[in-house]
């Protein structure tokens, strides 16, 4: 066959299989449930709870086996009063940094995702978060229903946590994991995702 004969009937085809995939559905915004706890690992202190809240714009629905993006993945753990003390007892009083909590499925495949940043913050005496987006995460829908998006039950950041007394910043690696509670906490993503 010659080449551009070959090259154009492989075109079309490409073409005919694309316009078979179905179309995701609108835009829709994706919230975790208020209050999520985690025990994360701090510079100088004991493993300390957290509340994290986290959010994406998503498909309301997607076709069977097609791939999809969620996007503006953004959250923040907030720190409380205790942890907020004992970290200013060791001289830390805000933080920066790369990663984010990443969003596992069920009745999808993750494919890809971005790495993410934390905001630099100063905390101020009354208040602190550790506040991170990122651009988005690719993932494969599976059988026709329902798929379920949520935050990781384990993940990790890369920080830098500020001293004050030096106006230095101190590299850590910190690692949260969702606490064990009675009942269990639900960390999924409402609403569902339809999978057609």
């Amino acid at each position: 066959m010659n080449i551009r004969r070959f090259l154009a009937t492989a075109a079309v085809t490409v073409l005919v299989l694309a316009g078979t995939a179905g179309p995701a559905r609108a835009d829709e915004t994706f919230g975790s449930p208020p209050g999520l706890l985690y025990i994360c690992s701090f510079p100088g202190v004991a493993p300390q709870q957290v509340t994290v809240v986290a959010g994406f714009t998503g498909p309301s629905g997607v076709a069977a086996g097609e791939y999809f993006s969620i996007t503006d993945i953004s959250g923040k753990i907030v720190l409380n009063a205790v942890t907020r003390s004992l970290l200013r007892s060791v001289g830390y009083d805000g933080v920066r940094g790369r990663g984010m909590i990443p969003v596992t499925a069920w009745n999808a495949t993750e494919l890809s995702k971005d790495d993410g940043f934390v905001w630099e913050q100063i905390w101020p005496p009354d208040s602190g978060t550790i506040e991170f987006w990122a651009r988005s995460q690719l993932f494969s829908a599976g059988n026709e229903g329902t798929a379920g998006l949520m935050l990781s039950r384990s993940f990790s950041l890369s920080l830098e946590f500020h001293k004050h007394a030096n106006n230095m910043w101190t590299p850590w690696f910190m690692n949260c994991t969702l606490k064990v509670t009675n009942p269990p906490q639900n960390p999924a993503f409402t609403p569902d995702l339809l999978v057609y």
